[in-house]
């Protein structure tokens, strides 16, 4: 079922009992009066419900429409299961549900029909999906016996919102990680972009649209706050009006997401003071063993100034001469020091825009090497607090998760502003008239385009140079069977076109971004960026020198 299409309300054989106790008819009474009069919100956390009227007294029902949800679980069988289904040609001639899928003849993937809430798609006949394979599946993750019958996968099957709460919360954390990617394109440019500046992008949420038995529009959406936490909205309308006109209030009465239990599968390698060498450091009265810092520390530098940190294990102390201290960072942990370090978080909406300026310019000037970005921390560069974030610094970054600058080199400055570069200064002052930071960011870099790291990411395949890896590897794999740690490809790795940056390779969507392929040192790139996936569990992985120095040895035999 699509966002806008409303079916006639089909029968259930599995709910006869409840209509003939009569418990049914006394729902659709009430689904038919008051209850979708205000927009409701209710979340689960800590095993336990709690819900708010956003407008009046009315309180969230206990019975609400599937809607288009049951794509969002047919879309997380199909993650878990780790299956591979074909993709969806649109037919040539629309079809009502096809309207919403794309355009005519257009082939669409998993993702973008999840964001696009294509229906087709997901019809269980034509993914193949038994009933008996469906029961099996959910017998182990839910005790909702609506979500185990496969017949219930309808618009207009009303379930417990309880129910369809934990069935969100006991989604396994992989496929709700690949969910929650697909959804951001329903904030940004689906169902969402009227209010996603409101929401925000660290909200990922299905939208769904149905009717009550008196014909009202319904509709709503359900998904996660960023730290995994579920929630479901509903309100009259449709689900895009609905959204635009309750995002402040949705926004406001949602609950703060848990920090502590957010999940990055981005990361950022710093090397902390690049230009100030350390002279020693102390833990207490005794100087600080090597190794991973937990604690409180004093950080003597040579220049003879000295710094109190708190380290939560995310950074590392070598013993070199001079000592060295790095650490290992989610994205948006690393971006919220850099706004504690570079800014603050008091003007909300000034940290935002440089959340996405500082996100933007590590995309745009980091090396990505073992499947993560490394940067100095250095003023040529970014700044980077090494004492843990700030609350409203973490807020900030991940309210703009995923969201990037594209199209002009990115830049920022405590005072000065200039082409292409945001002032501090300036930011903090347009927060205070009353500037949203979408808007600070038009201003000060007026030639960029706002866009998501997916987005930027989204794979334009380099046909003839897979070809050339696929064959290679074939050659490369009896010496590399004698290489510690390497691990043959199930499946070949899809090779993209990067349009800026350094090469590198996405381990966890077994994708690799390169310029080309046909010049020799084009192909000791890919062959080094091949070596980081087929390597990816070992320590040897991670090593660049060892790395290139194998690469070109392949490349060049």
């Amino acid at each position: 079922m699509n966002e806008k299409h409303h079916a006639p309300l089909k029968k259930r054989s599995s709910f006869d009992t409840l209509r003939m106790n009569g418990f049914w008819g006394v729902l659709l009474v009430l689904l038919a009066g008051n209850v979708w009069a205000d927009a409701q919100v209710a979340w689960l956390r800590d095993g336990k419900v709690e819900t708010r009227a956003l407008q009046g007294n009315t309180t969230a029902p206990d019975i609400v429409p599937l809607g288009s949800l049951w794509k969002l679980f047919v879309y997380a069988y199909l993650a878990d299961t780790h299956a591979h289904e074909p993709d969806y040609l649109v037919p040539a001639v629309l079809s009502e549900a096809d309207r919403y899928c794309g355009a005519p003849d257009e082939t669409i993937s998993r993702d973008t029909a999840l964001a696009r809430s294509c229906a087709p798609y997901f019809s269980p006949a034509r993914l193949s999906i038994t009933p008996d394979a469906w029961q099996r599946y959910w017998q182990t993750r839910t005790a909702a016996a609506w979500l185990q019958n496969i017949n219930q996968l309808q618009p207009d099957t009303r379930v417990p919102l309880v129910s369809l709460l934990h069935a969100l919360a006991n989604m396994q954390p992989a496929a709700q990680a690949e969910a929650r990617q697909a959804l951001l394109a329903t904030s940004v440019q689906g169902y969402g972009r009227e209010a996603w500046t409101r929401l925000g992008t660290g909200i990922r949420y299905k939208t769904y649209s149905w009717h009550d038995v008196a014909g009202n529009n319904i509709g709503g959406a359900a998904g996660w706050l960023a730290d995994g936490t579920p929630f479901w909205f509903g309100a009259a309308g449709a689900s895009r009006s609905a959204l635009n006109t309750w995002a402040t209030a949705l926004a406001a009465a949602l609950p703060s997401p848990r920090w502590q239990t957010t999940h990055e599968t981005r990361c950022v390698d710093v090397d902390f003071f690049a230009r100030y060498p350390l002279q020693s450091v102390w833990q207490g009265t005794a100087p600080a063993p090597a190794g991973h810092l937990r604690g409180a520390y004093r950080l003597q530098f040579a220049n003879g100034n000295s710094l109190n940190i708190i380290a939560q294990g995310d950074m590392r102390l070598s013993q070199n001469q001079p000592p060295t201290i790095t650490g290992r960072f989610g994205l948006n942990d690393y971006l919220a020091r850099v706004v504690d370090r570079e800014g603050n978080a008091q003007q909300a909406q000034a940290a935002r825009a440089l959340a996405i300026a500082a996100r933007s310019y590590v995309l745009q000037n980091a090396a990505f090497t073992g499947g993560c970005w490394h940067i100095a921390d250095a003023s040529q560069t970014q700044r980077v607090s090494p004492n843990p974030p700030s609350d409203g610094a973490l807020a900030a970054a991940w309210f703009t998760d995923e969201l990037v600058l594209q199209g002009v080199a990115v830049r920022y400055h405590q005072t000065l502003a200039g082409e292409n570069q945001l002032s501090w200064q300036a930011a903090v002052a347009q927060a205070g008239e009353g500037w949203d930071f979408e808007r600070m960011l038009s201003y000060s870099y007026p030639q960029a385009t706002l866009t998501t790291l997916n987005a930027q990411t989204e794979c334009h395949r380099l046909i003839a140079a897979e070809t050339w890896l696929t064959n290679a590897a074939a050659k490369w794999s009896p010496k590399l069977q004698r290489e510690a740690g390497f691990e043959p490809l199930d499946t070949p790795p899809k090779i993209c076109a990067l349009n800026n940056g350094n090469p590198y390779s996405d381990q966890q969507r077994l994708r690799i971004y390169v310029r080309g392929w046909r010049s020799l040192n084009e192909r000791i790139t890919l062959a080094h960026e091949y070596l980081h996936l087929a390597l990816r569990y070992h320590p040897n992985g991670a090593d660049e020198n060892y790395i290139e120095r194998l690469a070109r040895r392949l490349v060049e035999m």
